[in-house]
């Protein structure tokens, strides 16, 4: 299959090669989140990734779905310029810098702000008439008639994605991101109906219970992405307006100290000191707090 002149196996290549070129010379850089991995573990993991990507991108599913696409990848509500006179009129989109053109599987789940489900903390999502809801339909309305090949790849089983979308970002996920997707493409390979047999092999069951300890505290970090980008009301990249920033700089710090109490409070925190909650929380916050 053609890919900008290339081929889908070799586009695969390339994804791992990129994965391999984002690790650290060596593990000297001090990382503490426990999900992390060392260089060791990320090149090991991308080499077996790349026979495991390598065997799906024969699948005829994947070679459907990997038809080069062009999209906006920062298609949000703050990068959307409408007229002053109407505001159903769009004049223009900025922030193209990091579009480029990809298999369609790359953006199947791209999902702008105005389209994005409402958070947990919000009542938006149980009113069938709400704006959320209401942005969300209309988005993959037309996502389904304007532009079909993304759609199919909206349609096709998630798992089938995963290992693409996480294999060339290993060192900023950890490398427990990454495993956790070969292992369940070991595991369910067969009722995906591929080809052969899945080329990374299931680990020991202790192996497993280590790896669900750290999938969890991967877990958890996420969610306290979440919660914090809900309190602050800023994007998982952290931006803000100039004019707020010095507000919303206040606010992060207010927000961590808070979760630090909440965890110092909680039922599970046992006997620990308030400085080793303090260098957990921080190993997992997203944003900067000095």
């Amino acid at each position: 299959m053609e890919l900008l002149g290339s081929t889908f196996p070799a586009y695969c290549d390339g994804l791992i090669d990129v994965g391999l070129s984002r690790l650290p010379g060596d593990d000297t850089t001090p990382n503490k989140r426990s999900f992390q991995g060392s260089v060791k573990t990320h090149a090991a993991l991308l080499d077996i990734g790349r026979q495991v990507i390598q065997k799906m991108a024969e699948d005829p599913r994947m070679q459907e779905v990997a038809i080069p696409t062009l999209y906006h990848p920062d298609l949000h509500a703050r990068n959307i310029f409408v007229s002053d006179d109407d505001p159903t009129v769009v004049t223009g989109f900025i922030d193209w810098q990091s579009s480029s053109i990809e298999p369609a599987f790359e953006y199947a789940d791209e999902t702008p702000d105005f389209a994005a489900p409402a958070s947990e903390f919000s009542e938006e999502d149980e009113d069938p008439k709400s704006n959320a809801v209401l942005c969300r339909t209309i988005f993959d309305a037309c996502v389904h008639g304007l532009i079909p090949k993304l759609s199919a790849a909206r349609r096709i089983d998630e798992l089938l994605l995963q290992p693409f979308r996480f294999c060339h970002r290993t060192w900023k996920d950890g490398a427990v991101a990454f495993r956790h997707r070969l292992i369940g493409m070991s595991r369910y390979w067969k009722d995906l109906d591929l080809a052969g047999s899945c080329p990374y092999k299931l680990p020991t069951s202790d192996e497993i219970r280590v790896h669900e300890d750290e999938y969890e505290s991967l877990v958890t970090a996420r969610k306290v992405l979440g919660h914090s980008m809900n309190l602050l009301d800023v994007p998982s990249d952290g931006w803000v307006p100039r004019d707020l920033w010095e507000a919303k700089k206040e606010a992060n710090r207010e927000a961590f100290y808070t979760f630090l109490d909440m965890v110092k409070n909680a039922p599970s925190a046992g006997d620990r000191s308030m400085s080793q909650h303090e260098e957990d929380l921080r190993s997992i916050w997203p944003f900067d707090i000095e």
